[in-house]
């Protein structure tokens, strides 16, 4: 995820442009903020964080890219850090809440990153995932790189903004998000699949499909 050191400004300020409704509504599924320690994994420019400190919740964030962190502190709502989500720098239990949005797609693990964000929040703390659905990996595969095989789990190539941004992104399976390693941690309370991903590039024209998927873990008590 360091490639986007190469295209960081352009990327915040056309997600931020273009995923308004799709922010609004995974915001929808947070509880109220105000008093709350949150961790933002692959927080990106901070945009969320703006957010989340605006309704009161003292802002963490992370992200592999140093670009993106830079633009992150000069928000100045939280604190920021350049870290990988496959190994998070903090202590177990220390957070209320832990969000990823947009990020978990690009780890090559996604059940220990998971795993990482279960051991960061509290007992009973909540764990909110906005997450590319496998089944986009899987026609982009097809498309961009001619392989058809949903358990691969290879490189795959994606575009976003009209073509203008090609990315190298891991592949991944619902099991990687479902995995018993994780369940046994938390409980799962939301799995939504949604069609709008609206920063990327439609690859089959006319084809309804999932883009994206919300998960909300629950970490056992």
């Amino acid at each position: 995820m360091e490639e986007y050191d190469q295209f960081a400004t352009q990327y915040a300020s056309g997600t931020e442009d273009l995923e308004q409704k799709t922010r609004s509504h995974f915001y929808s599924e947070l509880p109220p903020l105000k008093g709350k320690i949150i961790l933002d994994v692959g927080c990106g420019s901070g945009h969320d964080g703006a957010y989340y400190a605006s309704q009161g919740a003292v802002v963490y964030g992370m992200d592999v890219s140093e670009q993106e962190i830079a633009m992150a502190q000069q928000r100045a709502c939280g604190v920021f850090v350049k870290a990988s989500m496959e190994s998070i720098p903090y202590e177990a239990d220390m957070f209320d809440i832990v969000t990823s949005l947009y990020a978990i797609q690009h780890t090559e693990d996604v059940p220990q990153s998971i795993l990482e964000m279960i051991r960061v929040v509290k007992p009973g703390g909540l764990i909110a995932i906005l997450a590319k659905h496998p089944f986009r990996n899987l026609l982009e595969s097809y498309v961009n790189d001619g392989v058809s095989d949903y358990y691969a789990k290879r490189k795959v190539t994606s575009y976003i903004f009209n073509r203008a941004i090609k990315l190298i992104e891991n592949g991944h399976t619902m099991m990687d998000y479902l995995a018993p390693s994780v369940l046994r941690s938390a409980s799962l309370e939301l799995f939504e699949e949604r069609t709008d991903f609206p920063a990327s590039d439609q690859v089959i024209a006319g084809l309804t499909y999932p883009t994206y998927m919300i998960l909300k873990y629950r970490k056992i008590i």
